[in-house]
């Protein structure tokens, strides 16, 4: 193991365990914040975004959508593959009273943008997450808040399987897990998380329930980093685009 890999590995079980059993004051918690420092010089990336999630009991198919995002939270979205193929989503935090426009493929959903509230019902019948938990930053969050707090109270488990061949180059994949308790109130139980040793931001993340069942996959290939991405790339009127002029607010 090179000094470098040594380091980065002392560095993660710092930054996860509490300080007492890392053998010292617990400083730097280096993963932790390396994943944030390195998505705070991201402006802008695209990807393709792929999750199958189980929703209400139910495995939904698997689908793909190219992800365009900006700062501070700006977000398109067109499905590639899955029964949801041709819909369009923009989210731009301030505009239309909050809510996101949709665009469905379809002779008579295709007539008109519906604007809707990101977190409504409706919406949450298709998805475990709203719109605005889409991207690297809602994926980072959730890993530090759920990993300083269980550290904290001497709850977590972590178990690193080292570097592994990934689509776009070396991973090091992480295991994490919880206590088995749905009140104590954390995201899962159980999350396979993959880690691009170039970039230091995760790419893929498996969850696992309560009852140790994988309820969410989530991947971001072809992730490119700060493209010139522009206020176009977030206006429906995009001529590449194709969400009608008509909007119907739901």
């Amino acid at each position: 193991m090179t000094r470098r890999r040594l380091l980065l590995l002392l560095g993660f079980v710092s930054a996860l365990v509490p300080a007492h059993a890392a053998g010292g004051s617990g400083e730097p918690r280096a993963l932790l914040e390396a994943m944030q420092r390195a998505f705070g010089r991201v402006e802008t990336y695209t990807a393709r975004f792929v999750r199958q999630e189980v929703v209400e009991g139910e495995l939904r198919p698997r689908e793909e959508a190219l992800l365009k995002w900006q700062r501070p939270g700006r977000i398109y979205l067109r499905w590639l593959s899955g029964p949801h193929r041709g819909r369009e989503i923009i989210y731009v935090p301030g505009r239309e009273d909050g809510r996101m426009l949709v665009r469905e493929p379809g002779f008579l959903t295709g007539l008109a943008t519906f604007a809707l509230v990101p977190d409504s019902p409706r919406v949450l019948r298709e998805s475990r997450h709203p719109v605005t938990d889409v991207g690297l930053g809602r994926l980072i969050e959730l890993i530090v808040a759920n990993a300083r707090r269980a550290a904290a109270a001497g709850e977590l488990t972590l178990r690193d399987h080292g570097e592994a061949p990934g689509p776009a180059g070396p991973e090091r994949r992480l295991e994490a897990l919880l206590p088995r308790d749905p009140g104590r109130g954390y995201y899962s139980y159980r999350l396979e998380l993959a880690v691009s040793v170039e970039s230091s931001l995760p790419v893929r993340a498996r969850v696992y329930d309560w009852d140790d069942r994988l309820v969410g996959d989530y991947a971001y290939l072809e992730l490119r980093l700060n493209p010139p991405l522009g206020q176009r790339d977030f206006d429906p009127a995009n001529p590449e685009y194709a969400f009608p002029a008509w909007t119907l607010r739901w």
